[in-house]
């Protein structure tokens, strides 16, 4: 029976951690995230407000570039906005950073995911 109990204090812990951010939790996204498509890994520092290139197996040049800049709090919980640079029209672009749990990012223009990172 504590077997049981304990088993079921563990799993509600585990799936309290990956449950969406919906529920007005506010998650902190500092720190390492890996590319979701992409061998590599970024680092978001919310004092800088700043998203960069922590690790990259193919461009390892690239480590350090700085990818998102002016991250701010929206006003919803879990939810930021940043500048990101679009190459297709050679300028930066506001971008929504939106928490689909506390462990899974999604950066979204216009709607549509451009970057996804998770932990």
């Amino acid at each position: 029976m504590i077997k049981l109990f304990t088993f079921n204090a563990m799993l509600l812990i585990a799936l309290g951690s990956t449950a969406p951010a919906a529920q007005g939790e506010e998650c902190d996204i500092a720190g390492v995230w890996q590319h979701t498509t992409k061998a590599a890994q970024l680092f978001i520092d919310v004092n800088k407000g700043e998203i960069s290139v922590y690790s990259h197996e193919i461009n390892p040049e690239s480590i350090g570039l700085v990818v998102l800049k002016s991250l701010k709090s929206n006003s919803m919980p879990s939810s930021w906005h940043a500048s990101m640079y679009s190459a297709v029209q050679d300028s930066f672009v506001t971008v929504k950073i939106t928490a689909k749990s506390c462990n899974q990012l999604s950066v979204s223009y216009h709607n549509e995911e451009v970057l996804g990172l998770q932990r």
